[in-house]
C-alpha cells in the first residue's frame, strides 16, 4: 500500500469521527464526541505526516518495476 493511499484512509477515517464527534456532542454524549475528536485529530496527524514524508515521492505506481526493469535491462547489455 502507497503513502498516499494509507494518507487517504486514515484521513477518510478521521473525518468520519469528527462527523461522528459533531453528531454526539449536541445530544449531550459529551464523553464519546470528545473522545472521537480526539481520536480524528490524531488520524490526522498521522495522515499528514505519512502524506508529507511521501510528498517528493515519484507519482507513477509502477516505479519500482520500471527501475528494476531498466536495471536488468542494462545489466543485459553488459
Amino acid at each position: 500500500m502507497s503513502d498516499g493511499k494509507m494518507a487517504l484512509i486514515l484521513f477518510d477515517v478521521g473525518f468520519i469521527l469528527m462527523l461522528a464527534s459533531m453528531v454526539l456532542g449536541p445530544f449531550g454524549v459529551i464523553n464519546w464526541a470528545v473522545t472521537t475528536a480526539v481520536a480524528a485529530c490524531c488520524l490526522a496527524l498521522g495522515a499528514m505526516s505519512i502524506a508529507f514524508e511521501g510528498w517528493d515521492s515519484p507519482q507513477d505506481d509502477n516505479y519500482d518495476e520500471n527501475l528494476q526493469e531498466a536495471e536488468r535491462n542494462d545489466f543485459n547489455r553488459q
